[in-house]
């Protein structure tokens, strides 16, 4: 402490200002040191001198520019895996020593001139395109290794096809390249090689960030505001090892607040704790209502004056993920909410596209089993061969659902209904099946015929779905298309799995199927939604394979 606080506590009779004792009386926070010892050195501190923009910038240069170096490498090794050493450089020392020697060497070769440009053009080019997927969008709230895969295997798709078309025009520039070696297997390699080479190096500094992490530096001190009830899910989020955050504690935004746990103080004490404990950012997970706009501003100045960034939890969480984006009406600012996940609009066109193809080779792959299944379902019992049933879709709207008949024609839907209705209502109605484990669905329904019960179990009565998806009504993957009685009964959060086309399989039915409650079957639908990727949705779709054919789990 210096001499001018000890000053001014001394003409305070002795005592600590209002807002220095609130933070002093935190049990969550570290003990400050005593008045006349001297500050310890913590490595953990030194964010605030550095600045989190400075750290993230120093990681994407030292991401990109290993990046570069490797992709231009990579050059020469697709060249050396397609044509060999070139004849020039006879004979070879192949050592490891050697190499540095070798690769300057092959670089030189009058063999390897026409694709030198491409050691300049291609790292640019990936870099480019690897910054427009949003590789380098670095978070470092989020350092898990390899979490990139994805991005950078779209990154590397799109790179390679506009290398491809550019590789083209190369050859009419260079027509000695084209008798060299064939240009389509040079791109094949120089893109694995990309692929493993930028995710590696990528992979290699964040596990480079954790190492750091572990020992206390380049972390972000951080204190949340809130006003009794934390957001679910964000304290454990900012604890993770995986993050960059030391979480220091929890500031209530008013002293009015009701909270069972220990909190430093009350929001008239951020000044006081982001001095004593060199607080990097605190975050406001608070409803915009709680706090006045005088409130607001003093907590956004305090910040900003102590060199605290501030951050502000989304009033649409835990309903939807969002990004704001800004945005102005003449000179008043705004911010623009945008869907993340298929609650956007781009996505869903991706999906649609996808869906239409697979569904149209599935009908014309499957037409003679159908055809097949139709014929038994008409020697079996009486009645119609299709099951249609109108279900709730896109945004709430009915459609007309085909399956195979699996019940008698005359069956009464009320039993249904009913079972259904308790189901989501108590959140815990089952049946046991034959080894006493929870079914959450009817395990001996009497209107099921007998060829009904197989065609269930092997999932053949759900195959005409394949016509409602290229019609439009449904996807091959998305939440189970609900009955409207169903749907009557849903609470307001189990409403969001209508946001989207419901599926014939979806996350539910690969990660439990009937073994869910119907809370959790929802909550995977919402995580599906808000975490979707064509990546995923094929992922999904080879996991339901192996689902459908352990037959135990279908009823």
């Amino acid at each position: 402490m210096t001499k001018k606080r000890r000053h001014q506590q001394q003409n305070n009779g002795g005592g600590a200002p209002a807002e220095t004792a609130a933070a002093e009386a935190a049990p969550a926070l570290p003990a400050s040191p005593a008045a006349d010892a001297p500050l310890p050195i913590d490595p953990s501190s030194w964010a605030a001198g550095w600045g989190r923009g400075r750290k993230r910038a120093l990681l994407v240069f030292v991401q990109a520019s290993g990046q570069a170096a490797l992709l231009a490498a990579g050059v020469a090794l697709a060249y050396l895996m397609t044509a060999s050493w070139p004849q020039s450089m006879a004979p070879v020392d192949r050592t490891v020593l050697n190499f540095p020697a070798l690769f300057l060497r092959l670089l030189r070769s009058p063999e390897f001139r026409p694709f030198f440009p491409l050691v300049l053009i291609v790292p640019v080019i990936r870099l480019l395109i690897f910054q427009w997927a949003g590789l380098y969008q670095a978070n470092l709230g989020d350092t898990r290794p390899f979490r990139a895969a994805t991005t950078i295997l779209r990154g590397v798709v799109l790179g390679t096809a506009l290398l491809a078309l550019l590789g083209a025009a190369y050859q009419s520039v260079y027509p000695d390249a084209a008798r060299h070696q064939s240009v389509l297997m040079f791109m094949a390699c120089e893109g694995i090689i990309a692929f493993f080479a930028v995710l590696l190096w990528h992979s290699a500094t964040l596990i480079g960030v954790l190492f750091l992490h572990a020992f206390g530096f380049w972390r972000t001190r951080v204190v949340i505001i809130h006003d009794g009830a934390p957001p679910d899910g964000l304290i454990t989020a900012l604890r993770s090892p995986s993050t960059e955050y030391d979480y220091m504690g929890e500031v209530l935004a008013g002293p009015g607040a009701d909270y069972e746990g220990q909190v430093p103080g009350d929001i008239g004490a951020l000044k006081a704790l982001i001095n004593r404990h060199n607080l990097d950012e605190v975050i406001l997970a608070v409803d915009p209502g709680t706090l006045s706009a005088q409130q607001r501003l003093e907590v956004a100045q305090t910040c900003w004056r102590m060199g605290a960034q501030i951050k502000m939890c989304t009033p649409f969480q835990p309903y939807f993920r969002t990004n704001a984006l800004p945005d102005m009406a003449g000179d008043f600012p705004l911010l623009r909410v945008q869907n993340l996940g298929l609650y956007a609009t781009f996505p869903q066109l991706g999906k649609r596209l996808m869906d239409m193809a697979l569904s149209a080779a599935a009908i014309v792959a499957l037409s003679p089993l159908m055809a097949l299944v139709a014929v038994l379902i008409k020697l079996d019992s009486p009645g119609p061969v299709f099951f249609i049933q109108e279900r709730v879709g896109l945004n709430g709207r009915t459609f007309r659902m085909i399956k195979f008949r699996s019940m008698r024609a005359d069956s009464d839907p009320e039993i249904h209904k009913k079972y259904l209705q308790q189901m989501i209502k108590n959140g815990q109605e089952y049946e046991l099946d034959a080894d006493g484990k929870p079914v959450y669905k009817m395990t001996n329904d009497p209107r099921i015929t007998r060829l009904g019960r197989f065609i269930r179990k092997t999932s053949i009565d759900e195959l005409p779905q394949f016509f409602n998806v290229f019609k439009g009504d449904m996807s091959l993957v998305g939440p189970r298309p609900p009955i409207q009685y169903e749907v009557d009964e849903y609470k307001d959060w189990h409403m969001k799995r209508l946001y989207i086309r419901p599926g014939i399989t979806g996350l539910w039915q690969v990660s439990g199927r009937n073994r869910l409650s119907f809370d959790q079957m929802v909550q995977l639908d919402i995580a599906y939604i808000e975490q979707w990727s064509l990546w995923m949705d094929l992922k999904i779709l080879f996991r339901t394979i192996p689902v459908v054919l352990h037959l135990d789990q279908a009823f």
